[in-house]
C-alpha cells in the first residue's frame, strides 16, 4: 500500500494538523510506502505530479479545507473541483473542514472510491491535543489493518464518543462539545455508506433557513471567541 502524505504547516492551527500528521506517519511508516509532500513540498504542482505518477496510491491530507477544496502550503487549493477527477480510483483521507460537503460529494460521484472527512468546520481545543489527535487518526489506523470504511466509519465514531465522555469525566466540557460536533460532522463517501446529515436539531434549523455557509460561519466565530483552534 502507497500514501501521498500531504501536511502543510503555516498557521498555529496547522501547527498541530502536521504534527497529527506526523504522529501517524511515525505509526504506519513500517506497514506502508510513504511518499511524502510536506511543508513547501505540499504545493499544487507537486500533489497533482504525484497522483499522477501513482495512481494507486492513497491521499493523506491535513490541512486546512473548504466545502470544494483542499489546500497547501502557499495557501492554494492542491485539489479543488477542476482536477478531482486525479481522486478516481482511490481512497482519499482527510483531516481539514468542510471539504467532504462538496468536494468529497463531487469526487466519488467522479470514481474516487472513499472520501473520508468533514462536512462542517472542525473544532479542538489545545489543552485536549492528543484526545482529538487520537480521534482524528483512528480511522485510517482501522483502515491500515483492512477493514472496511464503513467499519472504519461507525467505529471511529464509537471511539470519538468514549474520549468525549471520558473528556466530561474529566471536567473538560468545551473540548468534549467540539470533539461531538466533530464526530457528528465525520463522514466517509463509500459504498454502503449513508450520505451525511446534520445532527443537531438546532443547526438543521440554520441550515434549513440560511444553508451550510452560515452554520460554517456562526460556528467559527463562536471558536474564536472562545479562543479555541478552528480550521
Amino acid at each position: 500500500m502507497k500514501g501521498i502524505f500531504a501536511a502543510p504547516k503555516f498557521d498555529e492551527a496547522t501547527e498541530y494538523s502536521y504534527k497529527w500528521n506526523e504522529r501517524l506517519r511515525e505509526k504506519v511508516g513500517n506497514r506502508m510506502e510513504i511518499i511524502p509532500l510536506l511543508l513547501a513540498d505540499a504545493i499544487r504542482e507537486n500533489v497533482e505530479g504525484a497522483l499522477k505518477d501513482h495512481p494507486d496510491a492513497l491521499l493523506i491530507h491535513y490541512n486546512h479545507g473548504s466545502e470544494d477544496a483542499i489546500y497547501g502550503q502557499d495557501e492554494r487549493p492542491v485539489v479543488d473541483l477542476t482536477n478531482v477527477s486525479l481522486l478516481k480510483n482511490r481512497e482519499v483521507y482527510n483531516m481539514n473542514c468542510l471539504s467532504a460537503k462538496t468536494l468529497g460529494k463531487a469526487a466519488y460521484q467522479n470514481g474516487c472510491l472513499a472520501y473520508w472527512g468533514y462536512v462542517e468546520v472542525v473544532s479542538f481545543t489545545t489543552d485536549a491535543e492528543q484526545d482529538f489527535c487520537e480521534a482524528f487518526n483512528y480511522g485510517f489506523l482501522l483502515r491500515i489493518e483492512g477493514k472496511a470504511w464503513k467499519e472504519c466509519l461507525e467505529s471511529t465514531k464509537a471511539k470519538m464518543t468514549e474520549i468525549i465522555d471520558d473528556l466530561v469525566k474529566r471536567g473538560n466540557g468545551i473540548a468534549a462539545m467540539l470533539l461531538r460536533e466533530d464526530r457528528d460532522a465525520l463522514h466517509c463517501w463509500a459504498k454502503d455508506v449513508e450520505e451525511p446529515h446534520e445532527e443537531c436539531p438546532f443547526s438543521r434549523l440554520i441550515v434549513s433557513l440560511l444553508g451550510y455557509r452560515a452554520l460554517s460561519t456562526l460556528r467559527k466565530i463562536r471558536n474564536r471567541l472562545l479562543k479555541h483552534e478552528p480550521d
